[in-house]
């Protein structure tokens, strides 16, 4: 009850400070400083500083006994008033003591004697948990909830694709889309709907800084657990979606705006439909096939219609410039008939059956030379290709 007691009172006087009723000073509760002056919470800095000796002392150690970590791991939480991205660097910790095997009940004999082995994600966590303490400076009291941005922002992610839309009210729209390069596509679809929010955020903060910083984006998803995660600030249980929720975060402290989910069903996700488009709109050849063309009438500098997933590469690896179909930070340009194509140089294209036609007119008048890779079909567009074309080699039978 005392502490009960302690902790009501603090929220008490808490509350009077927002409304700076009382003189500006710096007050203590439980080992975080309120200053009403800056209308901040800080870290009381001899707390700081104990933590800061702890931290340091640990990045140098092989292993930590499962009663340190535990300590220190409680400690750190108890700052998260403090430190805004404080939990978000805690979730490594928790998880490194659950696959322990040993829990919380356990006598201190057991947790003393149990070590666990310090891992770069272990170490990347303190190393931020250093960086948060020595600079130490603080929350504001006032978040950014209270001037909501007008707009219609959601997100939404399937097996292979994830889309986003962002629609302004009386204002532009912009989408993003596009499949998931290949280490998301064995990830859990909380996963994938976590990259598709992180790509919708930053079509906002690439195209329309000035007009979210300071504001609420609120932003509709269909996939609770995503919700659930991102607003405790994080997750244990799947570390690849904890380390999308940083990312989040951060994108939220670079264009200082603050995000709040609204969980909507698939069927009223405007996003949806992006992640269900044709098949045949998203067509890629394998490296080894692109190399073969390569060396016939190589080198390529660009792939005039791709994504970041399945934009081609030249031999070292490296990605050829692109423009994209919807906004992908990578491209060079949304949209490729919307682009001055008569400077380019070294340009290939594989583009979707059904923009063959379309595509070819615009070469034509744009005066291009561009090899292609297109079906041997019989279609509306093989007498054009064959008055233009020079060159042919067949790439696949089937």
């Amino acid at each position: 009850m005392v502490v009960a007691h302690i902790l009501f009172l603090a929220g008490y006087f808490l509350g009077i400070r927002k409304c700076n009723l009382i003189p500006e000073k710096v007050m203590t509760y439980l080992g975080i400083e309120c200053d009403s002056k800056h209308c901040r919470f800080l870290v009381q800095e001899s707390r700081a500083l104990k933590y800061l000796d702890t931290l340091r002392d640990n990045i140098s150690k092989q292993w930590i006994s499962f009663a340190d970590l535990e300590r220190l791991v409680g400690k750190l939480v108890s700052l998260e008033s403090a430190v805004p991205a404080g939990m978000w660097y805690t979730r490594e910790q928790y998880a490194a003591l659950r696959r322990s095997g040993i829990v919380s009940s356990s006598r201190k004999a057991v947790k003393l004697s149990n070590y666990i082995q310090v891992t770069p994600q272990l170490l990347e966590e303190w190393n931020m948990w250093i960086l948060f303490l020595s600079t130490n400076t603080g929350s504001p009291w006032n978040n950014l909830q209270n001037i909501m941005i007008q707009a219609d922002i959601s997100s939404d992610a399937s097996g292979r694709c994830f889309a986003g839309v962002v629609d302004f009210f009386n204002g532009p729209t912009r989408i993003t889309a596009g499949e998931f390069e290949e280490p998301f596509l064995h990830e859990d679809i909380q996963v994938k709907e976590g990259e598709a929010l992180r790509s919708t955020l930053q079509v906002l903060v690439t195209e329309f800084p000035s007009q979210i910083k300071g504001k609420t984006l609120v932003c509709k998803v269909d996939n609770q657990v995503l919700k659930a995660v991102l607003e405790r600030k994080g997750t244990s249980n799947n570390l690849v979606l904890n380390s999308l929720g940083k990312s989040i975060f951060w994108l939220q402290q670079l264009g200082q705006f603050h995000i709040a989910l609204e969980y909507v069903k698939s069927e009223d996700n405007v996003a949806d439909e992006f992640t269900r488009g044709s098949p045949g709109l998203e067509a890629s050849i394998s490296h080894e096939a692109f190399m073969v063309i390569w060396n016939k009438w190589g080198p390529f500098q660009w792939d005039i219609m791709a994504t970041s997933a399945n934009v081609n590469r030249d031999p070292k690896g490296q990605k050829l410039l692109f423009f994209s179909r919807y906004f992908d930070p990578l491209s060079k340009g949304v949209n490729v008939f919307a682009q001055d194509l008569t400077k380019l140089q070294g340009i290939f294209c594989f583009p979707p059956i059904p923009m063959i036609g379309k595509l070819l007119k615009y070469l034509e008048q744009q005066k291009l030379d561009c090899v292609l890779v297109i079906p041997a079909i019989n279609s509306p567009w093989v007498n054009l290709v064959s008055s233009y074309m020079t060159d042919l080699i067949e790439i696949s039978t089937h």
